[in-house]
């Protein structure tokens, strides 16, 4: 996250009744590839795809930052925002406190969001068992990661999230509110750098042998020293530091798959640029067909 071939049928069991098939991919919703997901032009409507090759990963591209931030912050704050507590899904008022304690607003708490299913429906669970009332944007995306099969209703008011499944967002182009201290553009070459990255989680999130390399750089490839380095890093960006899984996600994704360097650069890190290439060259060792 900046601040990722159908799946076939499964039988889930929930409630101790055998519940029907999930569907492999809604006919509602088409596949794209990464070139037809930069393609889409701006709409006043979300567009969902599936990644072409990767039915496992449901991309939505939102009409702007603001409705992305309006669907997707609350599970954001909740799943890895440093300092926000894991087990509370916060009110109105709670999340607006989190961004203004962020210094940022709705439109650029997440440039863009991703997620497995299992743990959005965790965040509903938790939302429907705290009764925080959740909003028209998150209450719409629930029902939509209903109907694609991410979320199963398992029980009123209970979701559980088909395995192996993600949801990855991004945002269509837009211009920086002047009226604003934060920065809400979204150019071309950000976009496509922000949906790469986001991209590049729903792979981590659906791809086992992927998973496993990015581990691997992660626990071998890396020395404690630099796993220190990104792990400030990452705390500086807001991310929760004590998540290791968060930590190598994110490590992967920007250390790889974020093109635009206002969002991500040597010099962020700390390092220079032949010690990042460096870094780089160790992250290909031994990486998995696939990219």
């Amino acid at each position: 996250m900046i601040a990722g071939t159908s799946v076939g049928l499964l039988m889930r069991h929930a409630g101790g009744e055998m519940q029907p098939p999930l569907p492999a991919s809604p006919p509602h919703v088409e596949l794209a590839s990464v070139a037809e997901l930069l393609a889409l032009r701006p709409e006043a409507e979300w567009q969902l795809r599936w990644l072409h090759g990767k039915g496992a990963v449901l991309v939505i591209q939102f009409p702007n930052l603001w409705a992305q931030g309006r669907a997707l912050n609350r599970a954001a704050a909740l799943l890895e925002k440093g300092g926000a507590r894991r087990d509370q899904v916060l009110t109105d008022a709670g999340l607006r406190a989190a961004l203004a304690a962020a210094d940022d607003n709705e439109a650029s708490y997440f440039l863009g969001h991703d997620y497995r299913a299992d743990d959005l429906a965790r965040f509903f669970n938790l939302a429907q068992a705290q009764q925080v009332a959740l909003n028209a944007n998150e209450l719409r995306l629930r029902q939509l990661l209903l109907d694609a099969g991410l979320l199963h209703a398992a029980a009123p008011g209970q979701f559980s999230g088909q395995p192996d499944r993600a949801l990855i967002s991004f945002s269509a182009e837009q211009a920086d509110d002047p009226a604003t201290p934060q920065d809400e553009g979204m150019d071309s070459q950000r976009r496509e750098s922000v949906l790469r990255h986001e991209l590049s989680h729903g792979r981590y999130f659906t791809d086992a042998r992927y998973r496993d390399h990015c581990r691997h750089f992660w626990t071998r490839l890396l020395s404690e020293t630099e796993r220190q380095t990104w792990r400030r890093y990452l705390d500086q960006l807001g991310y929760d530091p004590a998540d290791e899984t968060l930590m190598v996600n994110e490590t992967q994704a920007l250390l790889m798959h974020t093109p635009d360097t206002r969002d991500f650069d040597a010099a962020a890190l700390g390092i220079g640029a032949s010690e990042l290439e460096g870094l780089r060259a160790r992250f290909r060792q031994g990486m998995p067909a696939g990219e």
